[in-house]
């Protein structure tokens, strides 16, 4: 683990990581695109598939970054430009497969569009990135509870190319929550505000389904003025929270959380009495 920890300082392979992480989290999009060519997901056709890599990608690297960057910016300043780097070629050759003509100046509406939610997508990730990054651990899973519902979601893509959504997809619903699950078990329950983290976490888990879901809907949608779109959004995260289960996906963050913090707390206390 030392030896894989150095290997990580070197300045070019924070980049490699950002370029390697990027692939990871895209590939399976290289299978789905195959009869237009496309290996990067499309607003018009895929926004869903968008939403998932972006926030899949920002989970991912912020995790790399907190383990091995030993607080140094400069480290999560490299593996983000190795990101970036890969985000780039991606989102072009993406462009390309659905507009053939981009680079030669008639560039489409949907181009247009797709470069616009890209845009705005890679903005809010590239601050939600820095915050995971440098924010304590306590603020860290809240925002990784916005995020982990990407987690299952790419899960059951991948199972679904795999031919194992039909006997797989239902477990693989509950990866996110475990995810968190975890993240909190690192946290802890013995200090009061911890406990708020918790509620607030599991409040912030029940509700993204619902917002992923308008998100699609209304980032594949353009021409839409902002108050239409605004109370369109509204509307369909009310609707989709009203037919979505959190009584599993909360029982599952909380017996890895409560697992994680057990064992971990004995682990201290064993540590503790060997010195």
């Amino acid at each position: 683990m030392r030896s894989t920890a150095r290997v990580w300082q070197n300045w070019w392979m924070q980049i490699v990581a950002g370029l390697l992480m990027t692939a990871v989290v895209v590939l399976p999009w290289l299978w789905i695109g195959k009869n237009d060519s496309a290996i990067f997901p499309h607003a018009s056709n895929d926004m869903l598939g968008l939403l998932v890599v972006f926030s899949v990608l920002t989970l991912f690297s912020a995790y790399f970054v907190r383990r091995n960057a030993r607080g140094a910016v400069k480290f999560a300043v490299l593996t983000d430009v190795g990101v970036a780097l890969g985000l780039i070629g991606f989102v072009l050759q993406g462009l390309y497969a659905f507009n053939p003509k981009i680079f030669a100046g008639k560039i489409s509406d949907a181009s247009v569009h797709q470069l616009w939610v890209v845009g705005s997508a890679f903005v809010l990730c590239q601050i939600l990135y820095f915050l995971l990054v440098r924010l304590p651990l306590g603020i860290v899973v809240l925002l990784t509870a916005a995020l982990t519902t990407g987690i299952s979601l790419w899960l059951t893509i991948v199972a679904s190319l795999l031919g194992g959504a039909g006997e797989y997809g239902a477990y693989l619903n509950y990866a996110g929550p475990l995810v968190l699950g975890l993240a909190l078990g690192i946290l802890g329950f013995m200090k009061a505000v911890h406990l708020l983290m918790w509620l607030l976490a599991l409040a912030i888990q029940w509700v993204m389904p619902a917002v992923f879901t308008a998100l699609a809907a209304l980032g594949s949608s353009s021409g839409r003025s902002f108050g239409s779109a605004a109370a369109g959004f509204a509307n369909d995260v009310a609707a989709n929270m009203d037919s979505s289960g959190w009584q599993i996906p909360t029982l599952v963050t909380l017996a890895a959380a409560m697992l994680t913090s057990v064992v971990l707390l004995i682990a201290r206390k064993v540590r503790k009495h060997g010195h």
